[in-house]
């Protein structure tokens, strides 16, 4: 199963809170098995609801929360991209989005780190024009 950039960010968020999967069913009342398959990219589409359950047991900040909303409605974001943003909190929400949702030419992405500086210099020339 391919893993997924909700699956990867929940999966984040719970080791950030050194939870197991048995920890976080319990505290948020959504099965554990069901949450691993969400980790693990067996299940993509969960409900806004259930994932604001997780939200509340996993308790991310403001950023990371929004990033995870986000990818409910955008499970084509990649994994890698998802991971990469998630180690580095100065990244913003709408520097990841427009990251995330861009269409690149041929099979080939570029890497997370070369991604996020391309989109971040595109913002920061708009700010300079304005």
């Amino acid at each position: 199963m391919t893993q997924t950039g909700l699956g990867v960010a929940l999966k984040t968020l719970r080791e950030r809170r050194t939870l197991s999967l048995r920890e976080i069913g319990q505290l948020s009342s959504v099965d554990h098995a069901y949450v691993h398959r969400l980790e693990s990219g067996e299940k993509t589409n969960p409900s806004p609801d259930l994932v604001e359950k997780l939200l509340r047991v996993l308790k991310p900040g403001e950023r990371d929360a929004s990033l995870v909303m986000w990818l409910v409605k955008h499970a084509e974001a990649d994994p890698r991209l998802v991971e990469f943003v998630l180690q580095d909190p100065s990244i913003s929400i709408d520097v990841f989005s427009t990251a995330a949702g861009m269409r690149h030419r041929g099979n080939t992405r570029p890497d997370p780190a070369t991604l996020i500086a391309r989109i971040e210099k595109i913002f920061k020339d708009d700010d300079e024009d304005d």
